[in-house]
């Protein structure tokens, strides 16, 4: 077995601020005539970010209405390493300012990692 790359997915409330997020601080770019109304993957190398409106999701998906009622992202923490992390750090920060988001501090974790 070889692994290619990674892939997750995000069902979000906004796909087009979330192309144009991803694309700001990370470079992630979705394929040429892409649409809000669909599923929008956004590559950079071996990394996949697959965006979809949740409303969107077909009748019997796993992530139902009821499912995504509840807060998202409980007990996941998705790890993207970049290779300047405070460069990255502060195109997240004017972004996440710029929609009305937010970011965690930059800090030195205990097991030797910088991160936000």
């Amino acid at each position: 077995m070889q692994l290619l790359g990674l892939r997750f997915e995000l069902f979000v409330d906004d796909v087009g601020s979330t192309v144009l997020f991803y694309g700001a601080t990370l470079g992630l770019a979705p394929p040429p005539n892409w649409s809000s109304d669909g599923y929008v993957p956004l590559r950079a190398g071996g990394v996949t970010i697959g965006v979809q409106k949740h409303t969107k999701l077909p009748v019997g998906h796993h992530f139902s209405p009821a499912h995504l009622a509840g807060p998202r992202g409980v007990g996941v923490e998705i790890v993207v390493e970049v290779d300047d992390v405070d460069r990255t750090y502060a195109l997240a920060s004017h972004e996440a300012e710029r929609n009305g988001g937010q970011i965690e501090p930059i800090s030195e974790q205990p097991w030797g990692a910088r991160d936000f």
